[in-house]
């Protein structure tokens, strides 16, 4: 079967085609575009005039019907019920004690003064004056010298149980003691809020409280049931009185706050009207709750109608993605290793990153509440500092541009959900994530460190930028210091993307067996102790894989192909040669020949074994299946020919009577078009160095002989994605290639490089 290669230097386009015609003329042309869909989307719909010209009293002029669905927020029907709320809030009573700081001394230390003084009194005869100023400074009692005399001279407080009337004291206090309950001010059911230190706010009602009328009857009761006469119980009750002082106290600032805060609880009262629903009926008069509905539903309407600000906003918005959509389609799909894994690590990826969302929706109003300077933050705000960017950074790192492109649409569909539809929230995925994808193809993948370049020069000015863009355009007087709080979310968001980004990319590629950009980077490196260890043991082998490696890459521009997995695919095929390098022609510049002591059987076996023992260095290396599979299909199924002709030649056999299986590797025909090419790429380098001096004729003759005899063995059978426009491509790639290493030079004047003889003087 003849092989149609063509050679054809013009099928070797370049990765990007500049643009043909006049740039001037395709921005013009652009820019009217533009304009012509941002005024189209900025035309309001037809939406039918609400009379709001009408009074109450007055009689409607024509049927006043709801123009379409709306959702309206009753700010009257709203304050009423915040004012409901306020009134629901009993007043707030503050509870105290006396300050530490000046202590009054306790029932118990007047009674132990009383034994004292009554003592000192009738024994010592120490003088009445004296005493009542004692009483004075350390009790504040002042008692006129008859009353002081009738107190010494009393027995009442040796009757006392002493215990009892503290318990007594303690439970007064307990309960609570104010000023007077007549005046006191409560809640319309008698109720008021009792706040101690410490305490959760408690519920109680004013009757049950006491008062100083209250307590003095308590104490009254108290000494009459202790067998005080009227007379001690009239002495003893005001000296008792001292003791007791009012320990609740109503708080109006207190009971401000909670009222304020109650109201603040009140979810605004909200209206939901379907269109065609009849508000008013023509002839009907006007009733203030007609008016105020209809004031509201015009009020809605009006705000629906555009502005000039929205006109802008349209016009950037519609810009930057039509920019987007153009260098989506100038930049070429690449293939990549994990395509068929993509469906699946898009899902869980999406997955994920929507679990993200829903807990950062309900950890950030924590951390703002806790915090001062958020501490006026709204839902938008919140909804800003969302990490959006995680999942696009985690798609186009592993993958490419189109699939990150497609992630970022689904991804803005998920995040509008969560957000509660919120058409602005998904603009602001949707164009953070495609700026995420172009940075990640802009700076390439060959490190991590574009991950946190693309979130700080590309994602967090298009995080900022819209945020700023959506605040001005919301309202006609902005509030600046929102738009701060909006702006230091988004920022949040951009630098919280690619630290969830860089935690979970190592994940996917153990989880899902990846194999990414920076992989392969690490794989290549030259550096590495399986290529030193090829280069100092089979340097023929070494420079062969290099050469394999060259001619491969220069395939994958055209066809699509990861240059770096063609680049680690041939630098790592024939590593199950650096055991025996000395059996493979292309290091016997520094070995000898060992076949011809063997059989050629032997020295096919031994030939063939460089699969099996690759397949093994691989396991070492924990190398990723690509990589093996270009070990175990580079050969395919082919024999070893030269071991095979020189076999049927020892035996004077016709070739049909030797078994080829014994010469035939035991590899896999290539499955996929990149073994493929290092299939031909080993053989095409390999017989290339048959020719001592090349021409072009001969470098076409050896590409379209490899070629042929492949297709005519049935090696591409198994093989996806192999055309034969694909095999003119890497035809003519090689060609190209060696062409350019096998060029000829101008000769060095006054040297004759073919002349062996030697000069005298060396004679």
């Amino acid at each position: 079967m003849k092989v149609p290669l063509t050679f054809s230097s013009s099928s070797i386009r370049s990765r990007v085609e500049p643009p043909r015609g006049s740039n001037r003329t395709f921005w013009i042309i652009f820019v009217i575009l533009l304009l012509m869909i941002a005024y189209f989307l900025y035309l309001p719909g037809s939406t039918p005039e609400i009379d709001a010209d009408l009074e109450v009293g007055d009689i409607a002029r024509e049927n006043i019907i709801v123009p379409s669905d709306i959702t309206l927020q009753d700010d009257f029907s709203t304050r009423e019920k915040m004012q409901k709320a306020r009134q629901a809030v009993a007043p707030v009573y503050e509870a105290y004690s006396p300050s530490a700081a000046t202590p009054r001394p306790s029932v118990n230390d007047w009674f132990e003064y009383m034994r004292q003084a009554r003592r000192r009194f009738i024994q010592d005869n120490q003088s009445l004056e004296a005493i009542q100023n004692e009483m004075r400074k350390r009790f504040g009692v002042d008692l006129s010298a008859r009353d002081a005399e009738a107190v010494l001279r009393s027995t009442a407080f040796t009757r006392i149980d002493l215990n009892q009337l503290m318990d007594l004291l303690q439970s007064l206090r307990e309960t609570g003691i104010i000023a007077s309950k007549l005046g006191a001010v409560k809640g319309a059911d008698g109720a008021i809020q009792r706040l101690r230190e410490g305490e959760e706010p408690r519920i109680l009602k004013v009757d049950a409280l006491y008062d100083l009328k209250d307590v003095r009857a308590t104490l009254e009761r108290f000494l009459r049931n202790q067998t005080l006469t009227s007379a001690q119980i009239r002495l003893v009750t005001p000296l008792l009185m001292e003791f007791v002082d009012v320990n609740l106290s109503y708080s109006p600032s207190l009971t401000n706050t909670a009222r304020e805060a109650a109201a603040d609880a009140v979810n605004s009262v909200m209206i939901r009207l379907k269109t065609g629903k009849v508000i008013l009926r023509k002839g009907d008069e006007v009733t203030s709750t007609d008016m105020r509905l209809i004031r509201l539903i015009s009020r809605e309407v009006q705000s629906r109608r555009q502005h000039l600000p929205d006109f802008i906003m349209i016009l950037v918005v519609m810009g930057m993605l039509l920019y987007f959509l153009m260098r989506f389609f100038h930049i070429p799909e690449v293939s990549t290793l994990n395509d068929e894994k993509l469906p699946l690590v898009m899902i869980v990826t999406l997955a994920v990153i929507a679990g993200i969302y829903r807990m950062s929706i309900f950890l950030l109003p924590l951390v703002a509440k806790n915090l001062s300077i958020l501490s006026g933050i709204d839902q938008q705000g919140i909804l800003f500092a969302i990490p959006f960017g995680t999942g696009a950074l985690i798609i186009a790192f592993i993958f490419n541009l189109q699939s990150a492109v497609v992630f970022s649409f689904a991804n803005a569909l998920a995040g509008a959900i969560v957000a509660g539809w919120n058409f602005q929230i998904s603009l602001y995925i949707l164009l953070g994530n495609l700026a995420v994808s172009f940075g990640i193809e802009y700076y390439q993948r060959l490190k991590r460190s574009p991950i946190l370049k693309v979130a700080i020069f590309w994602l967090l000015p298009a995080n900022l930028f819209l945020i700023l863009l959506m605040d001005l355009t919301r309202s006609d007087n902005p509030d600046s210091g929102l738009i701060l709080a909006h702006l230091g979310m988004g920022t949040l968001s951009a630098l919280l993307s690619p630290i969830l980004a860089n935690f979970i990319i190592p994940l996917w590629e153990i989880m899902f067996k990846l194999v990414t950009d920076l992989k392969l980077i690490e794989l290549t490196n030259l550096n590495l102790p399986i290529f030193r260890q090829m280069l100092e043991n089979a340097p023929g082998t070494y420079h062969h894989s290099q050469m394999v490696a060259s001619m491969a890459e220069s395939c994958a521009p055209e066809l699509k192909l990861s240059p770096l997995l063609l680049t680690a695919m041939a630098l790592y095929h024939d590593i199950g040669k650096i055991g025996n390098p000395q059996f493979f022609t292309e290091n016997h510049t520094i070995y000898p020949d060992p076949h011809e002591k063997l059989s050629p059987l032997e020295s096919a076996k031994m030939i063939i074994a460089h699969l099996s023992d690759g397949m093994e260095e691989a396991r070492k290396l924990k190398l990723p299946q690509p990589l093996r599979d270009a070990i175990m299909q580079h050969h395919g199924t082919k024999t070893v020919h030269y071991f095979y002709e020189k076999a049927q030649n020892d035996a004077n056999v016709d070739t049909n009577e030797i078994d080829s299986g014994l010469f035939r590797y035991p590899g896999r025909k290539p499955h996929n078009i990149e073994n493929a090419i290092i299939m031909l790429a080993d053989q095409v380098e390999a017989a290339s160095k048959t020719l001592s001096s090349p021409t072009d004729e001969e470098i076409r003759n050896v590409i379209r002989q490899i070629v042929t005899s492949n297709v005519e063995e049935n090696q591409f059978d198994e093989c996806r994605g192999l055309t034969f426009y694909a095999l003119n491509t890497i035809a003519t790639s090689f060609y190209k290639k060696l062409s350019s290493i096998y060029h000829r030079r101008v000769a060095y004047p006054g040297f004759d490089f073919t002349d062996t003889k030697e000069n005298d003087s060396d004679k």
